[in-house]
């Protein structure tokens, strides 16, 4: 028996709830609002749908913090309401500052076990103030960088018109305009893009453009829908999947920073998890204007921080 709690019943946290039902992984999920007519209501709704064939039998129902006790994760979605008018998810940092440190303290009140899979935005300070609460730092995982990699690897192929999953990339940083395509690192299954270029005749890739874009393509989302949510719980569920099965993959992922004397701060690099959660963060080998990069995106990091806190 295995169960998830999820914090926060906005449009991302309600596509999660309605996403991880089809993973088979959780006999109970447990959901937690300040609005208790929204959790209720979201437990009704996706309880109705359980007489259809292709969904599973869950215990779903509304709560509060108590009954994530025994929780094996905990999904925090949790936020201020965004502006569908402004995009910069770093305006969300000092309301989401207070959201969390009242979501970790009360979760840390009842467990210390439960993996807690960040996705409130801007995730990677929020993920730094979770840090300041009392809980195991490598059970604190936030999802980083993994949509913008998933962006990446799609553009690229786009391109290459060939399937995403042969394209090996990721993107580290911030999750947000500061995000840095590793180009030094990109293959096309295990192909060099110069050697790949030559042997399929591809015209060549505008790196410039795409990194100019990883982010951009996601505001295009954000104005023309009002916000984002499939992608980023397809993200959420793919990484819950992964640590429940104990399947030790590697995704970029953010967490404490402690790599390249970049210290006190939290930021996406690839990640081992397991079922216990972080194994180990990677400070791979980065080029000249890479580092730079992610310097700049700490240093934005940091400021976002600091600001939030005063």
């Amino acid at each position: 028996m295995s169960k998830l709690g999820i914090v926060g019943l906005g449009r991302v946290g309600s596509q999660v709830l309605t996403d991880v039902q089809y993973l088979n992984l959780f006999s109970e999920i447990m959901l937690v609002d300040d609005k208790d007519e929204i959790s209720s209501g979201e437990a009704l709704d996706h309880n109705h749908s359980q007489g259809l064939f292709n969904t599973a039998h869950i215990k779903i129902k509304a709560g509060d913090y108590q009954d994530l006790a025994d929780a094996d994760f905990i999904v925090v979605a949790a936020s201020v309401p965004t502006d569908k008018n402004d995009g910069d998810r770093t305006l969300l940092a000092q309301g989401n500052h207070d959201i969390i440190k009242n979501v970790m303290s009360q979760v840390a009140e009842v467990t210390q076990e439960a993996i807690i899979i960040v996705i409130s935005n801007p995730v990677d300070s929020i993920v730094y103030f979770a840090n300041q609460v009392n809980y195991p730092t490598h059970k604190i995982i936030g999802t980083g960088t993994s949509l913008e990699t998933s962006r990446f690897k799609t553009i690229i192929a786009h391109h290459y018109q060939i399937d995403p999953k042969n394209v090996e990339a990721f993107v580290i940083g911030e999750h947000g305009q500061h995000a840095i395509p590793v180009w030094s690192k990109v293959r096309i299954h295990g192909m060099s893009l110069t050697e790949y270029e030559a042997l399929s005749n591809s015209p060549e890739i505008d790196k410039a453009h795409i990194t100019s874009i990883v982010n951009e393509v996601s505001m295009d989302v954000f104005y023309q829908k009002g916000w984002t949510n499939a992608a980023i719980s397809k993200v959420t569920t793919s990484l819950i999947q992964t640590i429940a099965l104990n399947q030790r993959t590697m995704m970029p992922l953010t967490s404490i920073s402690k790599e390249y004397d970049l210290t006190d701060g939290a930021f996406s690099l690839p990640t081992l998890v397991d079922r216990s959660g972080i194994v180990q963060r990677f400070a791979i080998t980065l080029d000249d204007q890479e580092m730079q990069q992610l310097k700049e995106a700490y240093e934005y990091i940091r400021e976002t921080i600091h600001t939030s806190e005063k």
